[in-house]
């Protein structure tokens, strides 16, 4: 039961006071004290602060001087501020020109440093080819003359057996010249028949042609 001596405006209070609370969002759950941890600067934003340093700090000591004008004689306060002011937006500019000039000129060295490691690299490629040229010059050299020695071996060998008629005849004079002519008693002369004889081989032993015959046994 409701006291009597309560009123009506204190009973629409006490309705009102849990509507009083503060409402939490969840970005209200998420923040966390930072104030320990330092931001982390990116390097637009480390541009942005050097480009604002050069452009302020030299303004420094003006803005002094401006303060206690300001303080001494507030109308000849005014222009001179607008004055600074102008000047100080052309100081701007021309500090945004040089961070940009230094940018362009520190891109430019990298990319002189990357055109010389590259012309570096395909001045070895081209020395490294042409060695290759030269070994590949010297092998297919080596490669002809071990062919062409190789065709002559292997002639050599499927043909062994060249006729010699001149020299034929001359082994063949020379020995029926022996046996016609030795002393011994009982030797006769015999001359080979041409197809007695079975084949005649020639081939090169220190600069001399030899012919080796062979000839079948007399009936």
């Amino acid at each position: 039961m409701d006291s009597p001596n309560s009123s009506p405006d204190q009973e629409k209070q006490g309705e009102q006071q849990p509507n009083e609370l503060p409402i939490l969002n969840d970005k209200d759950h998420n923040l966390e004290p930072s104030d320990h941890v330092p931001p982390l600067t990116s390097p637009s934003q480390h541009e942005e602060e050097t480009r604002h340093t050069l452009a302020t700090e030299p303004f420094q000591p003006t803005w002094k001087v401006l303060a206690d004008l300001e303080r001494d004689d507030p109308k000849f306060a005014f222009p001179a501020a607008r004055l600074v002011g102008l000047y100080r937006r052309l100081w701007e500019s021309c500090v945004s020109k040089h961070i940009d000039v230094q940018k362009i000129d520190q891109s430019n060295e990298i990319l002189k440093e990357a055109g010389a490691y590259l012309r570096k690299e395909r001045d070895g490629l081209q020395l490294h080819h042409e060695k290759q040229l030269a070994r590949l010059r010297f092998f297919g050299q080596a490669l002809e003359s071990s062919r062409e020695r190789l065709i002559s071996l292997l002639d050599d060998w499927n043909y062994p057996y060249s006729p010699n008629l001149a020299g034929l005849s001359d082994v063949a004079r020379e020995w029926r010249y022996r046996n016609t002519t030795s002393g011994r008693r009982g030797a006769r002369g015999i001359t080979p028949h041409p197809k007695q004889v079975i084949y005649s081989r020639g081939f090169l032993q220190e600069g001399h042609q030899i012919v080796i015959i062979h000839y079948r046994g007399l009936d």
